[in-house]
């Protein structure tokens, strides 16, 4: 058995999952550590505050919405400061904002019947084909051509997936697809079915809409009225501030006998070692192998292969009541410098002042790249042309402030080969027999939202409550890369 209860338990990173994970044992009489590198937790789920012309905004770390399956949970602790939205989602492309994911019916609205048949065309060509060996896994390009066509997938998918990744599509894994089907549907056909569904059936339809099917009109989804980040202040104040080792930098993770002895750290005070009986990983999973005291040289050169993009954060101040008439766009263009853009006040109108309003949007880029050199007043102009082009905005004189945030490690990679380099460094995870890695870094996952993390938290609370032997993985295609039972 790996522990009992009332034991200790220590959590590298306090981001969503591992704040969330910490609160969970907390409640169950665990005696829980956080160790943190920022001076909060919650990682790229906090809201903080910006003052400008002496108004107030509230910001985001990216756009993190709250859905269904934890809403009642969300409302435990928010009570009537959770805000239930239903709105939708588009994208831009060719001159057009289309809605998000792309439905069938208003594409042939839009772009016409003609350019539509094309598509249609072109999808079954790619559909009815012949496969080679192991094609559907052989790059995302060759997954999502098969799903909907190779047309389709140019205009309408792959720009905003290479901006995302920074490689081309048919470098990309196919991970990347069957991660996003809940978003953008299993193929166009499987689309076209449901929609047919959901027109017909009243009970399909509201299920549907529910469970924000990609062929729902609308999402529907929860919100805090100060930003996302109020979650996560709610769920710190239930720690104790001995529990949060905040501004704590990791030097090692010291292993003896096949298993984690303590967590070297250094804090404001100076260094200490952080000793418990389980440690949970929540760190970017390349990153803990970095720290390992004494490292695993084999998995070493795999976890160097493990790369991130980093993400900047364009926040600008506009001097209009609204800008946008959806959550997000996505910009499927790529003369664009950003990926998506969302409105804050969308969300909740307490994150704006009366009469302004907000947008932020998310650049992808590689450190030392010419997009990560840019100042920030250069990288805000350009984004500013790009909403220009978009109709988005006006002019440049509706923007009266402006800001970016760079944030490191933002999205994983999805380089072909990197399913079976994440699951090499979980089986050496579950080589160690008192350490987890979990999460959404902890795992080198890009699409994990917030009913994701939830769930991998409370897969973690319980395996740990339960008393659940862990071993070494033998199936290579688990989930988690080890196997609890």
């Amino acid at each position: 058995m790996i522990m009992a209860a009332g034991k200790s338990v220590a959590i590298l990173g306090g981001g969503f999952t591992g704040l969330r994970l910490a609160y969970l044992l907390n409640q169950s009489g665990y005696n829980v550590t956080v160790i943190e590198k920022d001076n909060s937790l919650g990682g790229m789920c906090r809201t903080f505050e910006y003052q400008s012309n002496g108004d107030s905004y509230l910001f985001d770390y990216g756009p993190h919405l709250y859905f269904i399956k934890y809403a009642e949970e969300f409302r435990g602790l928010l009570g009537d400061d959770l805000i239930e939205l239903t709105s939708r989602f588009c994208m831009y492309t060719h001159g057009k904002r289309l809605s998000y994911p792309l439905r069938p019916l208003e594409l042939v609205r839009e772009i016409g019947p003609f350019r539509a048949a094309l598509y249609i065309a072109d999808f079954l060509y790619h559909r009815l084909r012949p496969r080679g060996k192991n094609s559907e896994h052989a790059s995302l390009e060759s997954v999502m051509t098969r799903r909907f066509g190779k047309k389709l997938f140019d205009v309408f998918y792959a720009p905003y997936i290479e901006k995302c990744c920074g490689l081309p599509a048919n470098e990309i894994t196919s991970m990347w697809a069957r991660e996003r089907e809940n978003v953008s549907g299993r193929s166009l056909m499987d689309n076209v079915r449901n929609k047919i569904r959901f027109l017909l059936h009243k009970t399909s339809r509201e299920h549907m809409a529910k469970w924000n099917s990609p062929v729902a009109k609308d999402i529907t989804a929860f919100y805090p009225r100060l930003g996302a980040g109020q979650i996560c202040s709610i769920m710190s104040k239930a720690l104790a501030p001995e529990q949060q080792l905040l501004n704590a930098r990791i030097t090692h993770v010291n292993c003896s006998d096949g298993k984690v002895s303590g967590i070297a750290v250094t804090t404001d005070e100076g260094p200490t070692v952080v000793v418990a009986d389980l440690y949970v990983s929540t760190i970017p999973l390349p990153e803990l192998f970095s720290l390992l005291n004494p490292a695993m040289p084999h998995l070493s050169e795999v976890a160097a292969r493990l790369t991130y993009r980093m993400v900047r954060l364009v926040c600008l101040i506009v001097d209009r009541e609204w800008a946008m008439d959806c959550l997000q766009i996505f910009s499927m263009d790529r003369k664009h410098a950003f990926k998506r853009v969302y409105e804050p006040k969308s969300m909740s109108d307490v994150m704006a002042p009366r009469g302004k309003t907000s947008l932020c949007l998310e650049v992808c880029c590689n450190d030392g790249d010419e997009t990560s050199s840019m100042n920030a007043e250069q990288l805000a102009a350009r984004c500013i042309s790009d909403l220009i082009d978009m109709e988005v905005l006006g002019s440049e004189s509706e923007v009266t402030d402006s800001f970016v945030v760079d944030i490191p490690h933002a999205y994983p990679v999805y380089h072909k080969g990197v399913e079976d380099d994440c699951l090499d460094l979980l089986e050496g995870v579950s080589s160690v027999r008192n350490l987890v890695s979990c999460g959404r870094q902890g795992l080198f996952r890009y699409h994990v939202m917030t009913a994701e993390a939830m769930d991998m938290a409370g897969s973690v609370s319980q395996f740990i409550e339960n008393d659940i032997e862990k071993v070494h993985a033998a199936d290579r295609e688990s989930e988690w890369g080890q196997l609890f039972f």
